[in-house]
């Protein structure tokens, strides 16, 4: 999933508003039990983690909050680990290719 947000950077009221309308509903699609014997169920409540980074909108208090009252699980994420985050080698790669 996802959202475009069309200014440079969020507040945390702003960030809470997106888990309320965007996250909850894409969770809920990612649970649900498939109709059709040939669909796969891709996740479940056992291995969902949902994953942010330490920008200062998620660690807002009322945002953690949010997320511990929603039941929402939060990996752990250090604070100083910019190689962790998954998407970074994908932009490398995607740079690469565009370019080409």
């Amino acid at each position: 999933m996802i959202v475009v947000c069309d200014e440079e950077g969020i507040s945390a009221d702003e960030y809470e508003d997106i888990l309320y309308d965007d996250l909850f509903s894409f969770v809920d699609d990612l649970l649900e039990i498939p109709e059709d014997d040939d669909e796969v169920r891709i996740a479940d409540e056992k291995i969902f983690l949902f994953l942010q980074d330490n920008a200062s909108c998620y660690k807002a208090t009322n945002i953690l909050e949010f997320l511990e009252e929603n039941h929402v699980p939060v990996m752990k994420w250090s604070s100083q680990s910019p190689d962790l985050n998954s998407i970074e080698n994908l932009w490398i790669d995607f740079k690469v290719r565009f370019h080409k």
